[in-house]
This record gives structure tokens, C-alpha cells and sequence, in this order.
């Protein structure tokens, strides 16, 4: 029974259960853009079924992550138990996320079986989705892409690895679930999904690359080579704020929309505009710090604000536009 409680508990700890935000509420957005397109075709049930779907997917991918980074390290020499040591290399391990390791809750063997366990759960929810709920020949394909893209992350391919991990994340974070949130209650495909989803896309792509600039050091130990690694962390600050401006860009598309938006519930998407431009501010100190040699704790600090915000506003961006369709369709 306690062994049990342990399992549960470091399964718990390892899932990192606050980024399940990122791939369901840009799943149900897509699900309202579909809603206000097609308002009779709407299926309670078939979204209650796809978001099931999508949690086992999104626990595969970051388990599997998860349990990647610490055998890496485990190869590489380092050891990662000593949580406090690979809080200075990793996230992922600042974050808790492998004191469920650390603690003998779970070990990295029993996390893979269980995040290749979630797919096997999440494969006849597709097959019913599709031949009983009749959404669409796209969708066993569109899930089977989602599976393929949360494996070959570290996996496998390893597209972490490889500079192309960014671009498998916002496709698959950004793009995907938007779309596919859409196309399993449309049953067609539209353009429609992915205007909307552009400045999320974008954002998408820009945090992920901010996030991984305190894992310089980790991830060039364990031969990651992403594009902050490939760029260096310079280069990637200063992406900051040309990305951010592409992304509050991208919702004036949303402005020439023929779905009878009322244009004064825009004002909704200063919300998340707010929190961005909190993290953006931060951006110049954040650059002198690493052209002027500061510590990697203080370095690592700055990240960290500058994520919280960005994060916060980057997730925002589904949520006001499910206000505002949601709001559009009621008026």
C-alpha cells in the first residue's frame, strides 16, 4: 500500500501538472473557434473524450522528458539525486521535478513505463473519437503526429538534440493543439484555427527559447544542442523582443475576422500584452548581466522573473480569446 502511495506520489511530482496549461487550454480555444464557426455542431462529449486524450499525451511527453534529462546526466557523470547540485545545471531539476528520483518515489524505469502506459490509454480514445463519434478522417492522424512529436522530443530522433526540439514544441504546443481542437468539432479543415492561434504560436516559440537559457551549462553537457546552445545566450535575449513584438502583431489578423467580434472586447488582450511587457522590461539588465559576467545564481534569478511573467502572459493569450469568442457567441 505505501509503495503504492510513493508511485502515485512521485508520478505526481515528476508530471509537473502546471504546464498541462499549455496544451489543454489552446485545445478547448480551438474547440470555441470551432463552437462560434459551427455553432449546432458542437459536442460536448467528443470534447470531454479529446481532453482526456490530450492530458495522457501531454503526461507522455513530460514524464518521458523528464526522465530523459536524468539519465542523461546519470551517463554523463553528474548525479542527479543530489538535487540541490543539479538545481545549478537543470530546470528540471530546480523545479522538484526529479525529487521524485531522488527520493526512491519512482524510479526513471517505472516513469517510462507508465508515460508509454498513457499512450496505450490515449490510442482507443482516438479510435473512438473517430469511428463511433464519426470527427473526421484527420483525427487518428492528427493524435498519432501529437504522439510522434512528444516521443521524438527526446526520444528516438531526439529533435532536442538536434536544434529542432523549439520548432517540434511549437508545432506541437502552438499549432496543433489549436487546430486539432478545432478540427475534432468542425470535422473540417479551416484557416480559421490557425490565425487565431498565430500570436500564441509565436509565443510559444519564444518562451521555450528563454526557458532553456539557464540550462546552457546542462544541456551542453549532456550534448542538447538546441538553438540557445547553437546561438548562445546572447543571442537568444535579443530575441526577446523582436518575438514579442511579432506575437502582439499577430492579433491584428484577428481585427478582419468575419465572425461578428465586437471590437471593443479586443481591450481583453491587453491582459496578457500586460504581463509580457512586464517580463520585456526586464530583458536589458537580464542582457548587461551576461556581458557583464554575473553569477549564474543571480543570472538564473533574472530568468526566472522574466518567465513567470512571460509565461503568465503567454498563457493568458488562449484564455482572452476563449473570453472573447465565448463572449461573442453569447452576445
Amino acid at each position: 500500500m505505501n509503495r503504492t502511495k510513493d508511485l502515485i506520489s512521485g508520478w505526481i511530482e515528476l508530471s509537473g501538472f502546471p504546464k498541462f496549461t499549455t496544451s489543454m487550454i489552446p485545445f478547448l480555444l480551438g474547440s470555441v473557434v470551432a463552437w462560434i464557426e459551427y455553432p449546432g455542431t458542437f459536442d460536448g462529449t467528443v470534447l470531454a473524450i479529446s481532453l482526456l486524450a490530450v492530458f495522457l499525451i501531454s503526461e507522455f511527453c513530460f514524464v518521458l522528458n523528464a526522465s530523459s534529462i536524468y539519465a542523461d546526466l546519470k551517463r554523463k557523470g553528474f548525479d542527479p539525486d543530489h538535487v540541490a547540485g543539479a538545481s545549478t545545471l537543470h530546470n528540471t531539476a530546480a523545479s522538484g521535478r526529479f525529487n521524485a528520483f531522488a527520493k526512491g518515489l519512482i524510479t526513471a524505469k517505472q516513469a517510462n513505463i507508465g508515460a508509454y502506459l498513457c499512450v496505450v490509454a490515449a490510442i482507443p480514445l482516438g479510435v473512438l473519437l473517430q469511428f463511433h463519434f464519426h470527427t473526421g478522417i484527420l483525427t487518428l492522424p492528427i493524435g498519432l503526429l501529437g504522439i510522434f512529436i512528444a516521443y521524438a522530443y527526446s526520444r528516438g530522433p531526439r529533435l532536442s538534440y538536434h536544434g529542432l526540439g523549439e520548432v517540434a514544441i511549437t508545432a506541437g504546443v502552438g499549432w496543433i493543439t489549436v487546430f486539432s481542437g478545432y478540427y475534432l468539432q468542425a470535422g473540417q479543415v479551416s484557416w480559421l484555427p490557425t490565425i487565431v492561434a498565430l500570436p500564441w504560436v509565436i509565443d510559444v516559440f519564444k518562451l521555450k527559447i528563454t526557458r532553456e537559457i539557464p540550462d546552457f551549462e546542462c544541456d551542453g553537457l549532456i550534448t542538447r544542442r538546441n538553438l540557445v546552445v547553437r546561438w548562445g545566450k546572447r543571442m537568444a535575449a535579443s530575441l526577446y523582443l523582436p518575438l514579442t513584438l511579432c506575437s502582439w502583431l499577430a492579433f491584428i489578423p484577428l481585427l478582419f475576422l468575419d465572425i461578428g467580434i465586437p471590437v471593443f472586447l479586443f481591450v481583453l488582450l491587453l491582459i496578457p500584452m500586460y504581463f509580457t511587457a512586464k517580463s520585456l522590461l526586464l530583458i536589458p539588465s537580464f542582457k548587461n548581466s551576461l556581458n557583464g559576467g554575473s553569477s549564474k545564481e543571480a543570472i538564473k534569478k533574472q530568468v526566472s522573473a522574466i518567465t513567470k511573467n512571460a509565461f503568465t502572459g503567454m498563457i493568458l493569450i488562449p484564455v482572452a480569446l476563449i473570453v472573447i469568442l465565448g463572449l461573442t457567441a453569447v452576445l
